[in-house]
């Protein structure tokens, strides 16, 4: 692996954790670490997830935003956007249907006692 893909201890040992156990002669953690090299010649990074202080939670906020602007994946982003964006107006104008539809009817069964009213007067 190149510098910029470094793998801390931990995260060979949780892979190697999981790894089926063989009867290769081939330790483990060497099958942990060439599994990882593969991630990393994909372009893929692998690191160990910090603590759940407020700091790594800000961090993994602020690398979220970095990528939600960044030009990869453009066509996928554009295309969640607008799905939260049409979310929010069914979730805005729903209410506002139920609203008014409430209001129609009782405007409708004000009218129809009305004529009822004038009819029996007669």
């Amino acid at each position: 692996m190149n510098d910029k893909a470094s793998v801390d201890s931990h995260v060979i040992d949780a892979v190697a954790a999981s790894l089926p156990t063989t009867t290769a002669s081939i330790p483990p953690q060497e099958q942990a670490r060439v599994f990882l090299q593969h991630l990393a010649q994909r372009g893929l990074t692998v690191a160990p997830v910090e603590g759940t202080d407020g700091a790594s939670a800000l961090h993994q906020i602020s690398q979220g935003l970095i990528d939600l602007f960044s030009s990869e994946d453009r066509k996928l982003k554009y295309s969640a956007l607008l799905v939260l964006f049409l979310v929010l107006v069914v979730l805005y104008i729903q209410p506002l249907v139920i609203l008014f539809g409430l209001l129609l009817s009782g405007v409708i069964f004000f009218i129809f006692a009305l004529t009822r009213r004038s009819q029996t007067a007669d």
